[in-house]
């Protein structure tokens, strides 16, 4: 409620509740009358979830701010939930909203090497980190945290816009990293558009490999591995503070929501090589406080959709995944995202490319301001079918319905 207060104070301060030009309201925009979300009914809440991940045996793991990570069964939330790793003595120090656990994944062949990497944060100095651990194979998925190896670090300005989900490539099994611009209203520094620096970037790495002093190698078609004067890291610029990294798994297109500041909450299909305009731009739109494009040479990509703040519709958007599952033949294709500022869930249908939404529709909302919902995870079971976590510890999927 906090941080939806001091949003709704923002656009009054900066006269920001008033129309702004929006590409995106010729989309249609409707209910769904076919589904639901239903909550989950485990014994216990888990505490400020971020991230979730399937073991091979298909159990889950959430993944929780403050450092607990927790293995659910999702088919039968009777069975006992269990412990999967403790982290809480590494994140002891990490209080402020943001900061904390941002995400976990599994090596593309995990079942051979047991291995297991953690995004999360650390304070003096205050920074990301990227780590590595054993898993036991033969004993149950046991997590190994002594094995634990740190091979990047990523001092970050200020506790806020972290970003920090991962995930690896499911054809180049390469390990993908989404990081914020590290804070600041109007992102003074334009540490986004700045090549040289990786905040406001979407990072791809090797981590079977070293490069140099890196701990990790540097994949040889990286889009600026030639250019001496960008990081080779670099896979993708000008974003704000992405929350929600997934592929396709049909198409193969890489997909991000990001966070906006006063306008706009964005989808954008991730190109290698593509610039998503912040700080210069806000959604499809320039910020006023950059009139000038840093880049002058560089083309931003407009987001694939966008909502807007200046209609009180969002203020935080969570992705998301493109639906592949069974249940619903109708979303088939769609891109699935939450808000959690408004408690709402959303699928915008595509076009053939793409690259254009063609229609907009609201699966759930949450039904009066009493409601405790704001989703903070966007994903899938191991059969495809959503998952919502919402940060007060709940689990939702979607369900067949006849309501009206």
């Amino acid at each position: 409620m906090r941080q939806i207060i001091l949003a709704l104070f923002s656009l009054a301060q900066w006269g920001l509740a008033a129309e702004v030009s929006d590409p995106f309201a010729k989309v249609p925009h409707d209910d769904a009358t076919f589904c639901e979300l239903e909550q989950i009914p485990f014994q216990k809440l888990f505490d400020l979830p971020t991230a979730l991940i399937h073991l091979p045996d298909g159990s889950s793991v959430v993944a929780c701010q403050r450092g607990m990570f927790w293995r659910i069964d999702l088919k039968n939330p009777a069975k006992p939930v269990g412990v999967f790793l403790d982290f809480r003595e590494t994140m002891k120090h990490s209080s402020a909203f943001e900061d904390g656990v941002h995400g976990i994944a599994l090596h593309p062949e995990f079942t051979g090497n047991g291995r297991l990497f953690l995004s999360y944060t650390q304070n003096n100095p205050r920074r990301t980190v990227l780590s590595e651990m054993q898993v036991d194979l033969k004993n149950d998925f046991k997590v190994m945290p002594a094995t634990e190896k740190i091979f990047f670090e990523l001092e970050q300005p200020l506790a806020d816009h972290w970003g920090g989900q991962i995930l690896f490539g499911p054809e180049d099994g390469k390990l993908y990293l989404g990081l914020g611009d590290g804070g600041l209203r109007n992102d003074p520094y334009r540490m986004p558009q700045n090549l040289w620096s990786l905040h406001g970037k979407i990072l791809r790495i090797d981590i079977d490999k070293t490069s140099g002093d890196r701990l990790y190698g540097i994949p040889a078609d990286n889009p600026f591995i030639h250019n001496q004067l960008v990081r080779p890291e670099i896979y993708a610029s000008g974003l704000r503070n992405p929350w929600g990294l997934a592929f396709d798994e049909e198409t193969g297109y890489l997909w991000c929501a990001d966070v906006g500041q006063d306008y706009w909450e964005e989808i954008n299909r991730i190109e290698k090589g593509g610039n998503y305009g912040w700080s210069d731009r806000d959604g499809p739109h320039r910020l006023a406080a950059h009139p000038e494009p840093l880049l002058k040479d560089s083309t931003p990509i407009d987001p694939v959709f966008a909502y807007t703040r200046t209609r009180l519709e969002g203020i935080c958007i969570i992705g998301g995944m493109v639906y592949r599952g069974a249940r619903f033949p109708e979303l088939i294709g769609s891109y699935i995202y939450g808000e959690w500022g408004f408690g709402f869930v959303e699928a915008i249908h595509l076009n053939e490319e793409a690259t254009e939404a063609t229609r907009r529709l609201t699966l759930h909302r949450k039904k009066k301001d009493t409601d405790v919902f704001n989703p903070t995870v966007v994903s899938s079971d191991p059969d495809g079918e959503l998952i919502v976590l919402s940060q007060n510890g709940t689990v939702w999927t979607l369900k067949r319905s006849d309501k009206k």
